[in-house]
């Protein structure tokens, strides 16, 4: 294991800042974030965010295709109930497998649930982070490639939506 050369509480630094300090040096690690027990590891190559991983309540791969109307429900819920008979078998090769969805749209919703974990942490406002310099991220086939500014921004446009919606509602 790395000995941080970063570390401190969020609160007296922002996972927004820490961040783009990060960014701006691009740095190669791993950003470990806690706030109790919840823990968010944040991949990053020359600054760049590339994967993410929490042990928080986040969407999973399975929710995700469902919502969008690619798959039922009971899809998941049978392939899951295989998946406990296959440890370490991925639910999303799975599916690809029984021919149930496509490499494109399993890996569309992997970039929706890790961009939906880097969201989440970047507004947290307690806990922990360290920044693990050398880290890299085990063996992912999905990929992140997102610049913070970027994700900033997408952030901004989500809460707008969210707001509209809101509005729309009250007015109904």
């Amino acid at each position: 294991m790395s000995t941080p050369i970063l570390a401190g509480a969020i609160g007296a630094f922002s996972p927004v800042h820490v961040l783009r300090l990060i960014q701006h040096a691009r740095l190669t690690g791993r950003m470990e974030l806690r706030r109790g027990a919840e823990r968010v590891d944040l991949f990053v190559e020359q600054g760049r965010s590339v994967f993410a991983r929490s042990t928080g309540a986040t969407l999973r791969v399975g929710e995700i295709l469902v919502r969008q109307g690619d798959l039922r429900p009971e899809v998941i819920e049978l392939v899951l109930a295989i998946q406990s008979d296959q440890p370490g078998k991925r639910l999303g090769s799975m599916l690809v497998e029984s021919g149930s969805v496509t490499e494109a749209q399993v890996r569309d919703a992997v970039l929706g649930v890790q961009r939906r974990i880097l969201c989440d942490v970047l507004l947290w406002q307690q806990g922990t982070f360290r920044f693990l310099f050398g880290e890299h991220a085990p063996g992912e086939d999905v990929r992140l490639d997102l610049d913070v500014d970027r994700l900033l921004v997408g952030i901004l446009a989500l809460a707008g939506d969210a707001l509209e919606r809101q509005r729309d509602q009250k007015a109904a």
